[in-house]
């Protein structure tokens, strides 16, 4: 879904209060629910979805059904895209809520502790709020609007400032199926500039590090809309900006994309133009750009 399609329908009603409140309790009882599930990491069910390295498991599909039935009893004329099912209503270009039930899945069926959940609400296509919720770590990154910033577990975060990249952390993304090398060049550069770059598997995770202050940026070679509504939206109203190959990101877009504060996005957009990432924006159309 593009920016263009979705705001040329209408407006959302303003109900920020309540997308907020909503927000914050669907937070909580993903949160409840997936620490619950990690308790018992030996009772997932694992399958492959086109692939063998695109993975799905039984919390994926059944969180993702929770989440809908969550979000239309409360919002019924809203639209609602979920990573595993589709389009259940909509998109109709006033709020569109838009969900990954488990980012970074294969982490998750791994037992690696670096997955979590993506919820963001747009308005007319853009990132208006969101909440990532890290099991792992207990953590709810959430942002209800660009006045209100960005928190983590109430706390008020922002980007880490300048273009400096020594010694800071630059996470880099690409989808399930495809070799980091796509993004050897930004690679190389963060190095030349002292920076870390690190692959994690979780892009949703990557843009909440961003805007928590943790990681300077964030590379994703080939996102879906639900690898990153909610993460841009907190990168954006933490202070920061993400930005395509030639200008500002646009919301479904494939990629690539650059977060961060504006003097690093100022570093590392111009690696992204020319930058090789067709085999990653045709595996992500195809399996939907989750780990």
């Amino acid at each position: 879904m593009s920016t263009a399609r979705a705001g040329a329908q209408g407006a959302a009603p303003d109900t920020s209060e309540l997308v907020e409140r909503h927000l914050r309790h669907l937070a909580s009882l993903v949160l409840s629910r997936l620490q619950e599930v990690l308790e018992h990491q030996e009772r997932l069910v694992v399958s492959t979805k086109t692939a063998v390295y695109d993975l799905v498991t039984d919390v994926d599909r059944s969180v993702e059904a929770w989440l809908w039935e969550e979000v239309h009893r409360v919002f019924p004329e809203d639209g609602f895209l979920g990573e595993e099912h589709g389009w259940r209503l909509g998109p109709t270009g006033a709020r569109d809520w838009v969900v990954d039930p488990i980012d970074g899945t294969t982490n998750f069926a791994s037992g690696l502790p670096w997955a979590c959940c993506s919820i963001a609400a747009l308005c007319s296509g853009s990132a208006g709020a969101g909440v990532i919720v890290d099991p792992y770590r207990a953590e709810i990154h959430l942002t209800a609007s660009a006045a209100k910033g960005s928190e983590v577990n109430g706390e008020t975060v922002r980007v880490s400032p300048g273009g400096d990249l020594e010694g800071k952390v630059v996470l880099l993304e690409v989808p399930s199926g495809v070799s980091p090398s796509v993004l050897q060049v930004v690679e190389q550069a963060v190095l030349r500039r002292g920076g870390a770059p690190r692959v994690m598997g979780s892009g949703a995770l990557a843009l909440a590090s961003v805007a928590a202050g943790r990681a300077q940026a964030t590379v994703h070679a080939g996102p879906n809309i639900w690898d990153v509504a909610a993460g841009v939206a907190l990168v954006e109203h933490a202070g920061g900006v993400v930005l395509g190959a030639a200008a500002p990101y646009l919301l479904g877009a494939p990629g690539p994309l650059v977060a961060g504060s504006a003097e690093t996005c100022e570093v590392l957009q111009p690696l992204l133009v020319g930058l090789d990432t067709g085999v990653a924006r045709s595996l992500s159309e195809r399996d939907g750009g989750g780990h």
